[in-house]
């Protein structure tokens, strides 16, 4: 028996390595969670609506909520990153984000994974910069 919580504590660093890899392929941090000794994280939720805010604001995450297609981000997601996620808040619900388990996968497959969202963020920003008559929205740098 593991007493010490010797597996836990290297599972629970795996899987944290696992999320900010994801996360920095995305192009941001994953926040205080990794500060929280209690997290678990077995899962992530990559809701574009929140990501899109954080990195363009408010006003791009409410057209990003009107023009996402839920059910084409998810497939989109699957023939690019070569990975299926479940939908975000649940099936039937219509909002642009997915949940990816972090205990199945290795580093590189979440890497991929991060790519693929913020390309996808991309080309919303695009798609937004063409459709509002607001100041162009720019893409962002990779944080490190």
């Amino acid at each position: 028996m593991d007493t010490a919580d010797s597996y836990k504590t290297v599972l629970k660093r795996l899987i944290r390595h696992r999320k900010r890899a994801l996360y920095r392929a995305i192009g941001i941090g994953f926040g205080d969670a990794e500060d929280d000794i209690n997290s678990v994280d077995y899962y992530a939720i990559l809701d574009l609506e929140l990501l899109g805010e954080r990195i363009h604001g408010r006003k791009f995450a409410d057209w990003l909520i009107i023009h996402a297609d839920m059910t084409a981000l998810l497939m989109r997601l699957a023939h690019e990153a070569h990975v299926v996620l479940l939908p975000g808040r649940g099936f039937g619900i219509q909002h642009p984000s997915g949940r990816v388990s972090l205990a199945n996968l290795n580093e590189a497959d979440y890497k991929r994974i991060g790519t693929a969202v913020r390309a996808l963020i991309e080309e919303y920003v695009e798609q937004f910069n063409k459709e509002t008559a607001d100041k162009p929205l720019s893409k962002w740098k990779v944080v490190k």
